[in-house]
């Protein structure tokens, strides 16, 4: 952990970190029914959010800058929410657009973008939810938990709460097999309940 921060005080950010499976299924459950079409602004080719959308019967709308789309300066003409895992070095750009485009969004991001003064007046003003794990995700294949712990940050959704605690222990199975297998989890009440 520490090495690793040391090589991000040295090299500067690195924003090509993608988004873990386990991320996008523990967020299913707090998608709303009427959402039909997504937009992931940030999906490169083996994007794991568009793949596990798509599993579970979304229409997914994938781009990326490198392909042409600017999430800045292009929206598609028709979608219901954006959920991404945006570049960490420009995500108060990627915020203050989200809020500008007046969308529900998902956004995976670190937990410290609760901190300072601007995203702090941004979120009085816009309002904000969080989908928080207890634990870290890993990024990179077969490694460990990252050495920051991030969120899914959440506006439009009008969830029950405002912080929702989520428990991902058993690493073994996602959120939906526990959900499907009758194994208690916390609903968005943050009540246990058995899964039918």
């Amino acid at each position: 952990m520490i090495n690793a921060k040391i090589a991000y005080s040295k090299n500067g950010p690195n924003d090509e970190y993608y988004t873990p499976v386990e991320a996008v299924e523990m967020i299913l459950p707090f998608i709303p029914k009427y959402v039909k079409t997504i937009w992931e602004c940030t999906a490169i080719k083996e994007s794991q959010i568009v793949e596990v959308l798509r599993l579970n019967g979304y229409n997914v709308i994938p781009t990326h800058i490198n392909e042409g789309f600017d999430y800045f300066n292009y929206e598609p003409e028709d979608y219901d929410l954006t959920i991404t895992n945006p570049p960490y070095s420009c995500k108060d750009q990627f915020l203050q657009r989200a809020f500008n485009l007046g969308k529900p969004f998902m956004f995976l991001l670190p937990i410290t973008t609760l901190e300072g003064f601007k995203r702090n007046k941004m979120f009085r003003d816009n309002g904000i939810q969080l989908i928080i794990p207890d634990r870290r995700f890993s990024f990179k294949s077969g490694g460990k938990g990252a050495w920051f712990q991030t969120s899914w940050f959440i506006h439009g959704l009008n969830l029950d709460k405002d912080l929702n605690f989520i428990p991902m222990k058993d690493t073994k199975k996602s959120p939906i097999q526990r959900l499907n297998t009758g194994t208690s989890v916390i609903d968005l009440k943050n009540e246990f309940r058995q899964a039918a």
